[in-house]
């Protein structure tokens, strides 16, 4: 039996350039690949996560700013005295009906005077 020595020992040919074993360039291909995939992804998920946190965060903080501002005005508006509030149009003339303005705690002192002293049972 003659042995062909034109054929090399890993099954190479002694022409051949291409590589000898592709399935580790296949798979240093094959992994960067998912590598650029993952690293894409991240990237990706890092910043929209920021943009919502940010979006979320601005939101958030601009309405319970207004909030707070609306009941601080409130409990100004409660710690007023009774006063008389009229509407008036642009040349000074009563606009619709004058209105007792009175906070709340006084109101349900004036309440409770007024109505506090019937019996049960009956109707007003």
């Amino acid at each position: 039996m003659s042995h062909d020595h034109s054929i090399l020992p890993d099954g190479q040919l002694s022409g051949d350039t291409e590589d000898p074993r592709p399935m580790s360039t296949w798979m240093i291909g094959f992994c960067s690949i998912v590598l650029l995939a993952v690293v894409c992804l991240a990237v990706a998920a890092m910043y929209y996560g920021a943009v919502h946190r940010e979006t979320k965060r601005k939101v958030v903080s601009v309405r319970s700013q207004s909030a707070q501002l609306m009941r601080e005005a409130r409990q100004l508006a409660l710690e007023q005295d009774p006063h008389w509030e009229a509407w008036t149009d642009v040349d000074g003339e009563l606009n619709g009906e004058r209105t007792l303005k009175v906070p709340m705690d006084q109101a349900v002192q004036l309440v409770i005077r007024n109505y506090g002293t019937q019996e049960q049972g009956t109707t007003p």
